[in-house]
């Protein structure tokens, strides 16, 4: 699965080049945040993400929101899962 985001990221995203040649953008960055953070993506484009964010403030800021965001709802969601768990035992 990684293998193929990569490359489909590939061919969309630079049909100029290589994504190393020029490296990711903020747009591109963004789209891709929750691919990030699920860890779906492959080594090299997780790696221009990780490089763009070393550099880019902005994107950094959504990266925190994001995490802050899916840690909220999913933290809620756990802890009503293993208290609907709890009750089943």
């Amino acid at each position: 699965m990684a293998q193929e985001v990569h490359a489909h990221w590939q061919v969309k995203l630079s049909p100029f080049g290589d994504l190393r040649d020029r490296g990711m953008s903020c747009k591109d960055t963004i789209h891709l945040i929750c691919w990030y953070l699920e860890g779906r993506l492959s080594t090299s484009v997780e790696g221009e993400i990780k490089r763009h964010l070393e550099t880019c403030a902005d994107c950094h800021l959504v990266l925190d929101a994001a995490v802050n965001t899916l840690e909220r709802y999913f933290s809620t969601e756990r802890a009503a899962g293993a208290q609907v768990s709890f009750r089943a035992a």
